[in-house]
């Protein structure tokens, strides 16, 4: 009888560790869900190549990337989705980030009215801040474009509750490359470098901008996630045109790069706007900088006071109960290259695809092979990061502690807000 009563007892005891181990489990499982929950109702972008996802696939334009090998890593991808890299963007990422799930939040030329309310992508390759930034590529959505084709949405979202759910959106916007690479260095395609200094250029810019930004308020965004414009005078485009003396060399001639599609145009310096890290010493740097110190110069004019008008609209005065995050792209692209072994990053300052020095005096080619390994690559192309790279500024923009990442707050608190 008492080994009965023991065999219960063991029995019993069986049961009740395999009870608790489904509560962990079960637990585990909460905890999981709860990681994945979606943290907003819904997302929509703006900007430029750095983040279209397909905007531009069917209009009369150089900046297209709808051809392989772009998109050669993207999930489930049987055809280019018209993403400027090898994959996921770095709004994919960080729409991942805030747990949305697939589908991928879509462009919104390809959109269908019941996606409104989830969030769309209006970015456009070769777009800028001001409307004639990137004519030299065809066409495309700049800033004010984009803000009224999402007019158009929020007009056939349902009233009801509409107001609140907006409220609680986030609106990444990233806008300023372009107007650079695609304008105010192009002089013989554009006056703008004439009619003004850097200084008077970016205040230019900087108000068109926040005209732009204020629309959206209007339109009920609050939280906004503002990104600045990386050292683009270091892209593998820019390296490909300094010679062996640190000197640029365009106009001296060397054959302009091209849209992404393998056209030159004489005369025209074609690019497509883009940003990311320092050039690699290790890999051949060039005297200086190894970067286009005049291009960065202007940035850094441009980034100071983009990061002045946010902190200006979180005041509240014209903008009361907005939420403006800061994403320091600078900052990012010199981590990248600072700790590049760490991130397992071999190749600092070539593209993974394309033609010339750098892999940046043509870009990536219809049907050209890449590289191999896409992980040890920070660029892509010419002008636009790897997915890898992508990873790592979603994640650190997302979470970082640093407002030398993301000012004031992350934009997880941002979501929480």
């Amino acid at each position: 009888m008492g080994n009965y009563h023991h065999l219960l007892l063991r029995r019993w005891m069986l049961v009740m560790v395999v009870a608790v181990a489904l509560h962990a489990h079960g637990g585990l499982l909460a905890v999981q869900a709860a990681a994945q929950k979606q943290l907003v109702p819904c997302m929509y972008i703006f900007g430029d190549s750095l983040v279209d996802n397909g905007n531009n696939n069917n209009i009369l334009s150089l900046a297209r990337a709808n051809y392989r090998p772009y998109g050669v890593d993207f999930p489930d991808g049987a055809a280019p989705p018209g993403r400027f890299t090898n994959g996921r963007t770095m709004v994919d990422l960080l729409a991942g980030l805030l747990g949305f799930q697939p589908p991928f939040i879509p462009a919104y030329a390809m959109a269908q009215p019941s996606d409104y309310a989830r969030g769309l992508n209006f970015a456009s390759g070769a777009a800028g801040v001001r409307p004639e930034t990137g004519n030299n590529l065809g066409g495309h959505y700049p800033l004010s474009e984009q803000v009224s084709h999402f007019r158009s949405v929020v007009g056939q979202i349902p009233p009801a509750g509409r107001e609140k759910r907006l409220g609680r959106c986030i609106y990444y916007v990233g806008m300023g490359s372009n107007d650079y690479l695609n304008n105010y260095f192009m002089p013989d395609y554009y006056n703008t470098a004439q009619a003004y200094d850097p200084a008077a250029y970016a205040a230019a810019l900087l108000q068109e901008y926040e005209l732009q930004l204020t629309a959206l308020y209007a339109l009920g965004a609050r939280k906004f996630v503002v990104a600045g414009v990386g050292q683009i005078g270091c892209i593998p485009y820019e390296l490909a045109r300094i010679d062996d003396d640190g000197d640029d060399d365009q106009g001296r001639g060397r054959p302009p790069p091209t849209s992404g599609i393998g056209l030159s145009i004489p005369g025209i310096t074609v690019s497509i706007g883009g940003s990311g890290g320092n050039r690699s010493t290790a890999n051949g740097g060039a005297k200086k900088s190894g970067c286009n110190d005049k291009i960065n110069s202007a940035i850094a004019i441009y980034n100071k006071g983009l990061l002045a008008m946010v902190k200006r609209l979180n005041r509240g005065q014209q903008t009361p109960g907005a939420n403006l995050v800061f994403l320091n792209a600078v900052n990012s692209g010199k981590d990248l290259a600072a700790n590049a072994a760490a991130y397992g990053f071999t190749v600092l300052d070539r593209g993974c695809c394309g033609v010339g020095r750098n892999n940046g005096q043509i870009t990536c080619l219809p049907m050209q092979r890449p590289c191999d390994d896409r992980t040890k690559y920070i660029f892509w192309d010419a002008f636009h990061p790897t997915e890898a790279a992508n990873r790592i500024i979603a994640n650190k923009v997302f979470s970082s502690s640093s407002t030398s990442d993301a000012y004031p707050i992350n934009v997880s608190r941002l979501a929480a807000i």
